[in-house]
C-alpha cells in the first residue's frame, strides 16, 4: 500500500526538494510518513475551502504549492490562521506536503508549464544557481591498491553524483615506468622499464573537496609517485533554475502577446507596461512573484518579462530599459501551471490524485 513517505518520494523525484530556495519550507510538513496515502488532494494554498474538500473526498494527503507552515514558530494553536488549519488537518489524520520553489524550478515544473502554455520554445532557466565546475580525477593503481584508494577517495567526498555516492569506474590495463636514480619503486627495479597490471580508476570530485580527495588518494596509494590526472568539467546545459527564458515561434507585439497570456491564464485582463507595439520574441517568465530578478532579466536580453506580480519600482526599471512587462496575477500564473503539472504526479504514484476544485483567488477583476 502506498504511504505518505511514498508520495513524498514521488514529489522529490519530479521536483527535488534540494532545489528549493534556502528560505523555503518544503517536504512533509505535517503528518505520519508511514500512514497510508490512498487519495491526494493537490492545491495552491491550504485554506478552509480546501480542508472542507479534503474532508468531503476523504483525502489522506494535501499537497500544496505554498507551505502551510512557513516561518519558525514556538507553539501551534488555533490563535493563528495557519495554526487552525494545521490543527484541523492533524485532527483528521491528514498529512500535508509542500512543493514550492523546488516545483517552480524543476524540469517540467511550474515555470516550464507556464512557458509551454504561452507558446515559448528553446526554453531554459532565467537564473541557474549552484552550477560550479566539477572535476574528473583519474588515478592509475595496481590491483592490490584498488579497494584502498577507492575507499580513501570516497571517505574524502569523491564520487557523488546527484543522490548517488561512491560512484567510480575502473578499467584494467598495463602501466609502464622506468625508475631513475634515487627512486624507491614499489614494483620493478631502478634502471629497468617495468610493466605492471593496473587499473584506471576515475571519479567525480567537487571543487571544494578536490584538495582533500587528492591528498587522500596519494596517502592510500603504494606508489612513490602515483600518476593522478585532474580534468575540469564544464557544466552541462541547465535544466533547472529560477524562472525561464524562451522564444516565441513567431514574433508578436506586446499587445498580441498579452492576449495570448490572457487566453492561457483564463483571465479577462492582465497588466501591461511598455509600448503595446513593442516587438516581442524573447521572453523571460517567473510564476507567482517575480520580484528580485530585475538584474537577471536585463542580463538575459529579453523583450518581455511575464510574471504574476512585481514591485512598482521594478516595473518602472524594466520599462525604462525597454523591456515590456506583463503581470498575469500571482494566483493564475501558479495555479494554471499547477493544473498542467498534476497529471505528471498521478503517473508516478500509486494513489488517486485529485486537483482541488474549491480554491479560488482572493483577488478578482472588478
Amino acid at each position: 500500500m502506498t504511504t505518505v513517505a511514498d508520495v513524498v518520494a514521488a514529489v522529490d523525484r519530479l521536483a527535488p526538494f534540494e532545489g528549493a530556495e534556502p528560505w523555503d519550507n518544503v517536504g512533509l510538513l505535517l503528518g505520519d510518513a508511514a500512514a497510508p496515502a490512498r487519495r491526494i488532494l493537490v492545491c495552491l494554498d491550504v485554506g478552509e475551502a480546501v480542508c472542507q474538500e479534503a474532508d468531503r473526498i476523504g483525502a489522506d494527503v494535501v499537497l500544496a504549492h505554498h507551505p502551510l507552515l512557513f516561518k519558525e514558530f514556538r507553539r501551534l494553536t488555533s490563535e493563528t490562521r495557519a495554526g487552525r488549519l494545521a490543527l484541523r488537518l492533524a485532527t483528521s489524520g491528514r498529512a500535508c506536503i509542500a512543493a514550492h520553489t523546488n516545483l517552480d524550478a524543476a524540469p517540467g515544473g511550474l515555470c516550464d508549464q507556464l512557458a509551454w502554455k504561452v507558446g515559448l520554445a528553446q526554453v531554459g532557466p532565467l537564473a541557474s544557481e549552484g552550477r560550479e565546475r566539477r572535476h574528473k580525477v583519474v588515478v592509475f593503481v595496481p590491483e592490490g591498491d584498488l579497494a584502498a584508494v577507492q575507499a580513501a577517495a570516497f571517505e574524502a567526498g569523491a564520487g557523488c553524483i546527484g543522490r548517488y555516492s561512491e560512484c567510480s569506474f575502473a578499467a584494467a590495463g598495463t602501466g609502464t615506468f622506468h625508475p631513475g636514480e634515487g627512486a624507491a619503486p614499489a614494483a620493478g627495479a631502478r634502471g629497468t622499464r617495468s610493466g605492471v597490471a593496473e587499473y584506471r580508476l576515475e571519479f567525480i570530485a567537487d571543487r571544494p573537496r578536490l584538495g582533500a580527495i587528492l591528498a587522500a588518494v596519494a596517502r592510500a596509494h603504494s606508489y612513490e609517485e602515483p600518476a593522478i590526472d585532474v580534468y575540469v568539467l564544464e557544466p552541462g546545459p541547465a535544466t533547472a533554475g529560477v524562472g525561464r527564458v524562451g522564444r516565441l515561434k513567431k514574433a508578436k507585439t506586446a499587445a498580441e502577446f498579452a492576449e495570448v497570456v490572457k487566453g492561457a491564464l483564463g483571465r479577462q485582463a492582465v497588466e501591461v507596461a511598455g509600448r503595446r507595439d513593442r516587438r516581442i520574441e524573447r521572453v523571460a517568465l517567473v510564476t507567482g512573484s517575480g520580484s528580485g530578478l530585475v538584474e537577471s532579466v536585463l542580463a538575459a536580453n529579453v523583450d518581455c518579462y511575464l510574471t504574476g506580480e512585481l514591485k512598482f519600482h521594478e516595473v518602472q526599471e524594466l520599462e525604462a530599459a525597454g523591456v515590456a512587462v506583463i503581470l498575469g496575477g500571482h494566483y493564475e500564473t501558479e495555479r494554471v501551471p499547477l493544473d498542467a503539472w498534476t497529471p505528471r504526479l498521478a503517473e508516478t504514484v500509486d494513489a488517486e490524485v485529485v486537483l482541488s476544485e474549491s480554491e479560488r483567488s482572493v483577488l478578482s477583476v472588478g
